[in-house]
């Protein structure tokens, strides 16, 4: 076939006494995804970094099978960037060090024989598979991707290894052993040494394996001769293990054609050990740094590099330590125990603020009914809300989601369904009416009642929630637990008046008779788009509160078009469907704001959903809907999800609206003094913006009553890089609250885990207990000399450095 017709390209520089072999002479297009190329042509070895070039190159021009005859060239297969499709790489011939170094995912490596050095260094994701033996410093720092090897590993493979937790961990498999200095430092990963005709049978894994290793595991098969007994720890497979062994050996045996091994490495799990490191924890009941500077010197250090070190030759001195230490006034900069300071993920972005932290830790300290109590002091829907209608922010924010999952709010909100109702404090005698129970009204009036206050709510219609009882459908939303919440929340606040309209006359006889009174009437006007044919549609809110109130709609074979792709057209296609819809599609005049579970939901059912699309009209004779690109879709049944709007024909002419919400200042206080206003009827939200702003103005107004000065938390969230997740293990799978709390990161609040006073080799950090109950940790500036180990080993990033001033 002749050479593949490319457009100019720019030519690769090269040294002054070298002469290019031309791109066309090296690379040989076989057919339109598959090329040969050379690394020796006519004799003349191509360099290195020319091969590369050649090979993006080919890469670039749509070449995804590549099949390399190599002669010496060092990082062959490496840094090919994803394609959306495999680029495989097959190489024949000596191979140079580096061999699929920063190699990246979609890359498949297959080396026909032994390699270099330094194979799958700094690898990305590549597969590497290597049919002979791979020399020194295999898989060095890779952070994701697999390797394979028939053979067997040389000296300091493994080391360095690391684990992304966005990824799943590293993988590397060495079929018969590994030299000396194995796994050394490593720091995540899987290891798998089968041990099958070892060089040294006496040793599978070399000598001095694991040194410094803090994260990862090692399975090996066959004997060791001993082990890095500070770093890691001996232990046998658990049935976990095994199966994962089991089943990953034989996509390892098959790439390397050795399936015939496998009944033998599988027939007993006594033959298998493994190599896990010791967590900090474990580290620091140990103590093995605890020793002094001078022991450490003589009996670990000079026994491992000699007297002196490697500046022996020039010490004419006694050994000690540089004079230049300083501690106290004299110090740039200093830790500082900042607990507390900065504000979790999880509670920063909870429009309510509820301290997942706090909660888990209460549990961890075996107080379970005090961590589920501690909810109600922030909503009086926990169950509802957190358990199962919202989003989740905190836990879309938790930074535990970087390791493997966040701690499930979900659960624990669940698990305070049947709390009873939190002790009222001592009546005030202070008045305040609330309009509207559903999700703000009720936060508010919680809130207040709580705290002593009278409260009296006004509502519309015969039932308490709102839209959480109104709209929501019954497939996202247990009633049975909404109203054991309601009836818990009826015992707090007594004074409820249903089926009771706020007119003009009555809201001024309300503003008259209380200190406040609170606007949260939500919004329940479904608003329209005004095009021909739009009275024929239905809102989405009419449709979904006739559902929940019990009406059936016969949608059978019919096709349904909602206007509006939100998370309440998520929810309205989902009942259509239930209601027998042949095909459901939403539209939008822009990105479609859905998601979560709501979106999952009904793509599951199978909702289609169309944007950018303008409504031009709907004709219900020929059950069609017509859209201004020319577009149309065939309807019988239109739903219009657009939002809604609150419905303000009761309040007086001095509380300011603007395009029909009301307007409020920083603290929810309206143009009228007297008067606040929260939740949808100043802008849409998620029910817990709604119940956040009850709980944020119930402290303000309950201020107010008091003549008590009101804090807010303003913290920042603290940033995720002073969370140190290299401590912490993945753990998906927990079956009680317990284990759930024990994966918390308590970011920003410490965990009392003395890791900082015992990494303080000078002793300048110390616990100190207070008479409350409390405690904290000082320094003694006068010991201190600002190493900052203390802020770089602390997993919860409460310590940090500070100017000294």
């Amino acid at each position: 076939m002749p050479a593949k017709k490319t457009t100019q390209r720019e030519m690769p520089k090269i040294g002054l006494h070298e002469t290019l072999i031309p791109y066309e002479e090296v690379v040989k297009w076989v057919d339109e995804k598959s090329v040969i190329i050379h690394g020796n042509v006519k004799g003349r070895r191509i360099p290195s970094r020319i091969l590369e070039e050649y090979i993006q190159e080919a890469v670039r021009e749509g070449a995804r099978n590549l099949h390399v005859y190599a002669d010496g060239q060092h990082g062959i297969g490496g840094r090919i960037y994803p394609r959306g499709e495999t680029v495989k790489v097959t190489v024949e011939g000596p191979v140079g060090q580096r061999c699929g170094s920063m190699g990246m995912f979609g890359t498949e490596i297959v080396v026909k024989n032994g390699v270099s050095d330094d194979v799958g260094w700094l690898n990305c994701g590549a597969k590497i598979t290597v049919l002979g033996d791979a020399t020194n410093g295999a898989w060095n720092a890779a952070a994701q991707g697999i390797l394979y090897v028939q053979g067997s590993g040389g000296a300091r493979c493994d080391t360095m290894t690391k684990h992304n937790p966005r990824f799943d961990p590293p993988q590397s498999w060495y079929f018969r052993d590994v030299g000396d200095s194995f796994a050394e430092f490593k720091a995540g990963g899987i290891a798998v040494v089968c041990g099958v005709n070892p060089r040294n049978p006496r040793t599978v894994l070399g000598y001095r394996p694991c040194v410094g290793m803090v994260g990862g595991i090692i399975y090996f098969r066959g004997r060791i001769e001993g082990y890095s007994e500070r770093d890691v720890k001996l232990l046998e497979l658990s049935e976990q293990d095994w199966q994962w062994l089991c089943e990953n050996l034989k996509p390892f045996l098959t790439a390397i054609d050795r399936m015939d091994y496998y009944d033998e490495l599988t027939k007993d799990i006594g033959q298998w050990h493994k190599l896990v490191p010791y967590t900090p924890q474990e580290r620091r009941r140990r103590r093995w740094f605890k020793i002094s500077m001078e022991e450490f010197r003589k009996n670990y250090w000079e026994k491992e590099v000699g007297q002196g070190g490697i500046f022996a030759e020039y010490i004419d001195h006694e050994p000690t330590v540089i004079p230049y230490i300083v501690t106290g006034k004299y110090r740039r900069f200093k830790p500082v125990w900042a607990n507390e300071k900065y504000a979790p993920p999880c509670a920063y972005s909870c429009p309510t603020n509820i301290p997942t932290h706090k909660r888990t830790a209460l549990i961890r300290l075996g107080k379970v009914k005090e961590a589920l109590e501690l909810v109600l002091e922030y909503s009086p829907l926990p169950a509802t809300v957190c358990g199962m209608i919202c989003p989740n922010l905190c836990m879309q924010a938790c930074t535990r989601g970087r390791i493997d999952a966040p701690i499930s709010a979900k659960e624990l909100g669940k698990a305070s369904a049947l709390l009873p109702p939190p002790k009222k404090a001592e009546p005030t005698g202070h008045k305040v009416a609330v309009i509207g129970a559903g999700p703000a009204g009720m936060s508010v009036a919680w809130q207040l009642s709580l705290k002593g206050h009278t409260v009296t709510v006004y509502e519309a219609t015969d039932k308490i929630g709102g839209k959480i009882e109104l709209c929501i459908p019954e497939h996202r939303l247990d009633k049975r637990i909404l109203h054991m919440e309601i009836e818990r929340f009826k015992e707090v606040v007594q004074d409820i008046r249903l089926n009771t309209r706020v007119t003009k006359e009555l809201f001024e006889t309300i503003r008259k008779e209380n200190e406040f009174v609170v606007i949260a009437v939500g919004a329940h006007k479904p608003r329209k788009i005004p095009f021909p044919g739009s009275e024929h549609a239905i809102s989405a809110y009419e449709f979904l509160r006739a559902i929940n109130e019990g009406k059936t709609f016969d949608l059978k074979e019919k096709k349904v078009v909602i206007i509006g792709a939100g998370n309440v057209g998520m929810d309205a296609a989902v009942e259509a469907y239930l209601c027998g819809a042949e095909k459901v599609t939403a539209v939008d005049i822009q990105k479609p704001a859905s998601f979560g579970a709501e979106l999952e939901r009904a793509q599951q059912k199978g909702v289609e959903i169309l944007w950018p699309k303008f409504t031009e009209k709907y004709v219900p004779e020929e059950k069609k809907i017509y859209f201004k690109d020319g577009t149309t879709l065939d309807a019988d049944f239109v739903i219009m999800a657009i939002g809604d709007m609150p419905d303000l024909d009761f309040i007086q002419p001095q509380i300011h609206t603007e395009k029909g919400w009301v307007v409020i200042n920083e603290f929810f206080q309206t143009s009228d003094p007297k008067v606040y206003a929260i939740g949808d009827v100043t802008g849409l939200g998620l029910v817990t913006h709604a119940i956040g702003h009850g709980r944020i103005l119930a402290q303000y107004l309950h201020g107010e009553l008091m003549h008590a000065p009101v804090t807010r938390d303003l913290r920042q969230r603290i940033p995720y890089e002073k969370i140190k997740l290299d401590y912490y293990e993945r753990c998906r799978a927990t079956s009680s609250l317990e284990q759930e709390a024990e994966r918390c990161l308590s970011c920003g609040s410490c965990r009392d885990c003395h890791m900082c006073e015992m990494t303080c080799y000078w002793g300048a950090i110390s616990r100190v207990e207070k008479p409350d109950g409390r405690y904290e940790y000082v320094v003694d500036d006068n010991k201190c000399i600002a190493c900052g180990f203390c802020v770089g080993i602390c997993p919860c990033g409460v310590w940090e450095m500070v100017e000294n001033i």
